[in-house]
């Protein structure tokens, strides 16, 4: 049986590369850039005003040697969009609001505070240096330079430049699709009236969340049966994908007819069962590109083998890089009734900041315990052959609040 370390690398050096496709500005927040940008053209593209004002020929215009200055004559209007045709010389001014671009001859924007004027008449009151409120062309990014790195995550602001720079769609890392499907007789939709002895199916609605969080594309199957025929017709809509991911059946019951199915569809095993707790009866294996999960049907287990495991890949088919998250230490509140074994256990917390974070573990760690799940602020994952783990020991923990799992 695999160690935790050991699975996870395996799964890792499996992963295939990531697809490129171009995708548009409005599909692309949260992706990676598969190329560099280069700046197609300067930004700005013009020489152009910061401030509400007078554009004025600066030199031959401004006073010398302590004199006032004589009034300048305005000979026309600039605005954003409609710029000046005409050109400025000495003793004339442009009237110019922000953004417009700087009329030919001018080098220097006055503010309009610091002026004063009659008719066509101007009276500059403080006179700017020469090029002052002035945006220059190119000063944020000169054509040909780069303007974005590959494997850059794209951001809102990211988003921002690219549209300032001419560019409608970019090269991305394809988000990977992945094929959900859950197996169990005893199941059925989460809908209508429970007959006798079923649960309702909530894995399937759990692991879509879970792969629309990462940023990858869900593609739901729906229930199979416990029956080879059944799994196998279901399994191969699933190898159609990126990743398919199987809820249930991976055990070794009487009911457990996954691997067999997977087999039956030239699914090739990389390993089968990790030393963890919960989640043991993991299979990861290879159709093609296609990276294929079993995962325990207990939701807990198919929570924790998703974040362990499954994420992890999709990070990299994403082209991001994926971090564990045990980073913050804190401190046990109660002893951790885990045994010294070989295996890793992941353990529920709630924690609470108290000058040193403090970590409570839970009560109902059971694979099935679905509300503390939902109660847990974070997890602690105990390493194997560590240990003794007591009240007072410090321990590392991954946090889970809505702002860090929705980021």
């Amino acid at each position: 049986m695999l160690t935790y370390e050991a699975a996870l690398a395996r799964i890792l050096k499996w992963t295939p590369s990531p697809r490129i496709a171009q995708v548009s500005l409005d599909d692309a927040l949260g992706l990676v850039l598969a190329h560099p940008v280069v700046a197609r053209q300067d930004l700005p593209q013009f020489d152009n005003s910061a401030v509400d004002g007078y554009a004025v020929h600066f030199n031959g215009s401004a006073p010398t040697n302590g004199h006032a200055s004589a009034p300048l004559r305005v000979i026309g209007r600039a605005e954003a969009g409609r710029p000046f045709s005409g050109r400025v010389n000495t003793m004339q001014a442009v009237r110019i609001l922000t953004g417009a671009q700087v009329p030919s001859g001018a080098d220097a924007i006055v503010m309009q505070e610091q002026t004063t004027r009659q008719g066509d008449a101007l009276v500059v009151q403080r006179w700017p240096s020469a090029g002052q409120n002035i945006r220059r062309r190119g000063e944020d990014l000169p054509q040909g330079s780069r303007a974005l790195e590959a494997g850059t995550r794209l951001r809102p602001q990211e988003i921002g430049l690219l549209a300032a720079l001419g560019y409608r769609r970019v090269p991305v890392m394809k988000p990977p699709t992945v094929t959900i499907l859950v197996t169990g007789d005893e199941l059925q939709p989460p809908s209508g009236r429970l007959k006798s002895g079923h649960i309702y199916e909530s894995n399937s609605a759990l692991l879509s969340a879970l792969v629309r969080q990462v940023g990858a594309r869900g593609v739901r199957l729906g229930l199979a049966r416990d029956g080879v025929p059944s799994l196998v017709r279901k399994i191969r809509q699933g190898l159609r994908a990126d990743v398919c991911l199987v809820a249930g059946g991976i055990s070794v019951g009487d009911k457990d007819l996954v691997r067999e199915a997977m087999q039956r569809c030239g699914v090739r095993q990389l390993f089968w069962r990790v030393d963890i707790k919960p989640g043991m009866p993991l299979f990861v294996g290879k159709h093609g590109r296609t990276l294929v999960f079993g995962l325990p049907g207990n939701p807990v287990s198919v929570y924790v083998t998703f974040q362990e495991f499954v994420k992890p890949a999709l990070c990299a088919l994403l082209g991001r890089a994926w971090h564990d998250g045990y980073t913050e230490a804190a401190v046990l509140v109660d002893d951790l009734n885990v045994s010294r074994t070989r295996r890793t256990h992941f353990v529920r917390v709630k924690c609470s900041d108290h000058n040193l974070l403090v970590a409570q573990p839970l009560t109902g760690q059971a694979s099935h315990h679905l509300r503390g799940l939902v109660e847990a602020d974070g997890w602690i994952r105990v390493a194997a052959d560590q240990g003794p783990w007591v009240a007072g020991a410090r321990v590392m923990v991954k946090r889970q609040n809505a702002q860090q799992e929705m980021s």
